[in-house]
């Protein structure tokens, strides 16, 4: 319940920001706003104020802001009409959008003035006239008086249609949403560090090399424990946060490290894997053997360890390392261990017995390694200098990772499957800010700031369908000095439309083979409790 909630919180927040951008810019510019929606599909709440309906619909992937002359309307719009008119009287409305007048073919008139000379010529005449109002259609039948006390426009002319603002006004409109995620994390950030967030402190501390996981490509390339990793293809890097970030950067690449080993700097060329930093070389900073978590229901927990237990010695093995740890107990399923324990100064002794995990039948206790960390909180004005330059870096980082994804996609450094591969989906969203909530407002706003940046810059990828794909269509009309034709525009937007509904049954089927485990389990458990 916490996941789901807290993936609706995520989502709301961005989707919100996001569509408030566009709205409050399209109001700004004098654009006739007709809907703004959380979400997309049926209408669950909602509510009328002026001309614009605010919605809540059904599916949460989103939302939009609908705007008069979007899509190329063709019908009159009434833009006012006087109170106690005939029109008024008749039962028109400003905002109504008159399809057909029966009897009168109305598309062949560009203006609503020469509609409306043309009914004139006969005002003894009674009228059927078809209006959409509020997604219904009805009829209102009427004499020619109804064009009294009405004004009212085609598309062409409507000076409040979304396609007659200038070209200045409609990029403003379309890159508001987008600029306005980006504003996100400079709001929330501040507010992450009035409550305080957590850091693992290794991240800060030089990349020394406590582990080489046997057959990885780090141990291909040649990394030895102990290595301090001192620069990534020509650039120094000083922290754990720097070498990650490189490796990220660079999936499925070559690069040159240079390490300083006993004194000497030697160089060594590493095959990098995926996007996942230094998991995917197979490298990871000193740990030791001192217990974090234990997890409920496991023999840790059972025989009492706690965290903050260092554990010292196995079957009088002398431990030196979290990984010497792990490497022994991961051979001794169901063999019966003895542990020795440091404890506030005292040394205390466990029998306990590793169970085979599910996934791979490796012996495990159920702890996880204690890693010191940073806890940042500041008072009002601080957290606001810090939440400030903190959410810039991250916008940087962010920009620089995906940025750099995609041009060695373009230049063939990455493969297309090492790229599909990457993309995550509503799953592993859900499943982070489940985790983030889990550890405090704190980090799910954190959290937050960093998928609204994402959103952000693949929002503006000049892609149709996308904020960047109307900017790429606002750029070619700057050039052309016309729009693209009604033609072309739909067929791009199909193309684009097909192109994301891929893109999300990727990233959805990447999800569900991630969490493949978790997702039979958790069926296995509802099919038992069903029984």
């Amino acid at each position: 319940m916490v996941t789901i909630l807290a993936f609706l919180f995520v989502i709301g927040i961005l989707v919100f920001i996001h569509e408030l951008g566009h709205f409050l810019i399209a109001k700004w510019c004098g654009v006739r706003v007709e809907k703004f929606s959380l979400g997309f599909g049926k209408k669950l709440l909602g509510f009328k104020r002026g001309e614009t309906e605010y919605l809540i619909s059904a599916l949460p992937f989103g939302g939009y802001v609908k705007m008069y002359g979007e899509g190329g309307e063709e019908n009159f719009i009434i833009d006012t009409v006087e109170p106690g008119s005939p029109a008024e009287k008749r039962g028109f409305k400003p905002g109504d959008k008159i399809i057909k007048i029966e009897g009168v073919q109305a598309d062949i008139f560009s203006t609503w003035d020469e509609l409306k000379a043309h009914l004139k010529k006969a005002p003894d005449l009674e009228y059927a006239v078809i209006l959409e109002r509020d997604e219904k259609r009805l009829k209102l039948k009427t004499p020619g008086d109804f064009l009294e006390g009405l004004k009212a426009f085609s598309l062409k002319e409507y000076p409040r249609s979304f396609s007659n603002q200038p070209i200045v006004n409609r990029f403003l409109i379309v890159i508001a949403g987008p600029l306005m995620n980006i504003v996100l994390p400079f709001l929330l950030m501040p507010i992450v560090f009035m409550s305080g967030i957590s850091t693992p402190a290794y991240l800060e501390k030089p990349p020394v090399i406590g582990y080489v996981e046997p057959n990885s490509l780090a141990e291909q390339a040649g990394f030895k424990k102990g290595d301090k990793i001192i620069e990534i293809g020509d650039k120094r890097v000083y922290t754990w946060k720097e070498v990650n970030i490189a490796f990220q950067m660079n999936p499925d690449t070559t690069l040159d490290v240079k390490v300083e080993r006993g004194g000497d700097i030697k160089t060594l060329r590493v095959k990098t894997a995926s996007s996942q930093g230094i998991v995917s070389i197979g490298i990871a900073e000193v740990l030791e053997a001192r217990v974090g978590d234990v997890i409920d229901g496991t023999p840790a927990k059972e025989v009492g360890l706690k965290r903050g237990d260092k554990i010292v010695e196995i079957d009088g093995v002398k431990i030196s390392d979290w990984y010497q740890m792990a490497s022994i107990i991961r051979n001794k399923v169901n063999q019966e261990i003895t542990l020795l324990v440091e404890r506030n100064g005292k040394v205390l002794k466990f029998k306990i017995t590793p169970e085979p995990l599910q996934e791979n039948g490796q012996g495990a206790i159920g702890i996880t390694p204690y890693r010191e960390e940073i806890v940042k909180k500041y008072g009002f004005f601080r957290s606001i200098v810090e939440g400030i330059k903190e959410a810039a870096e991250l916008i940087v980082e962010v920009t620089v990772l995906l940025f750099s994804f995609l041009y060695n996609i373009i230049t063939g450094k990455i493969t297309l499957g090492t790229a599909g591969k990457s993309i995550a989906g509503p799953l592993l969203i859900a499943k982070v800010s489940g985790s983030a909530a889990k550890s405090g407002i704190a980090p799910l706003l954190q959290f937050t700031s960093f998928i609204s940046i994402n959103l952000a810059l693949i929002n503006l990828l000049p892609i149709p369908m996308l904020d960047g794909g109307h900017v790429l269509y606002l750029l070619i009309e700057l050039i052309r000095r016309k729009p693209l034709s009604q033609r072309t525009l739909e067929i791009s937007q199909r193309i684009g439309f097909t192109f994301l509904i891929f893109i999300m049954f990727l990233a959805i089927y990447n999800d569900i083979s991630r969490f493949k485990g978790s997702i039979i389990d958790s069926l296995n458990r509802l099919i038992e409790a069903l029984k």
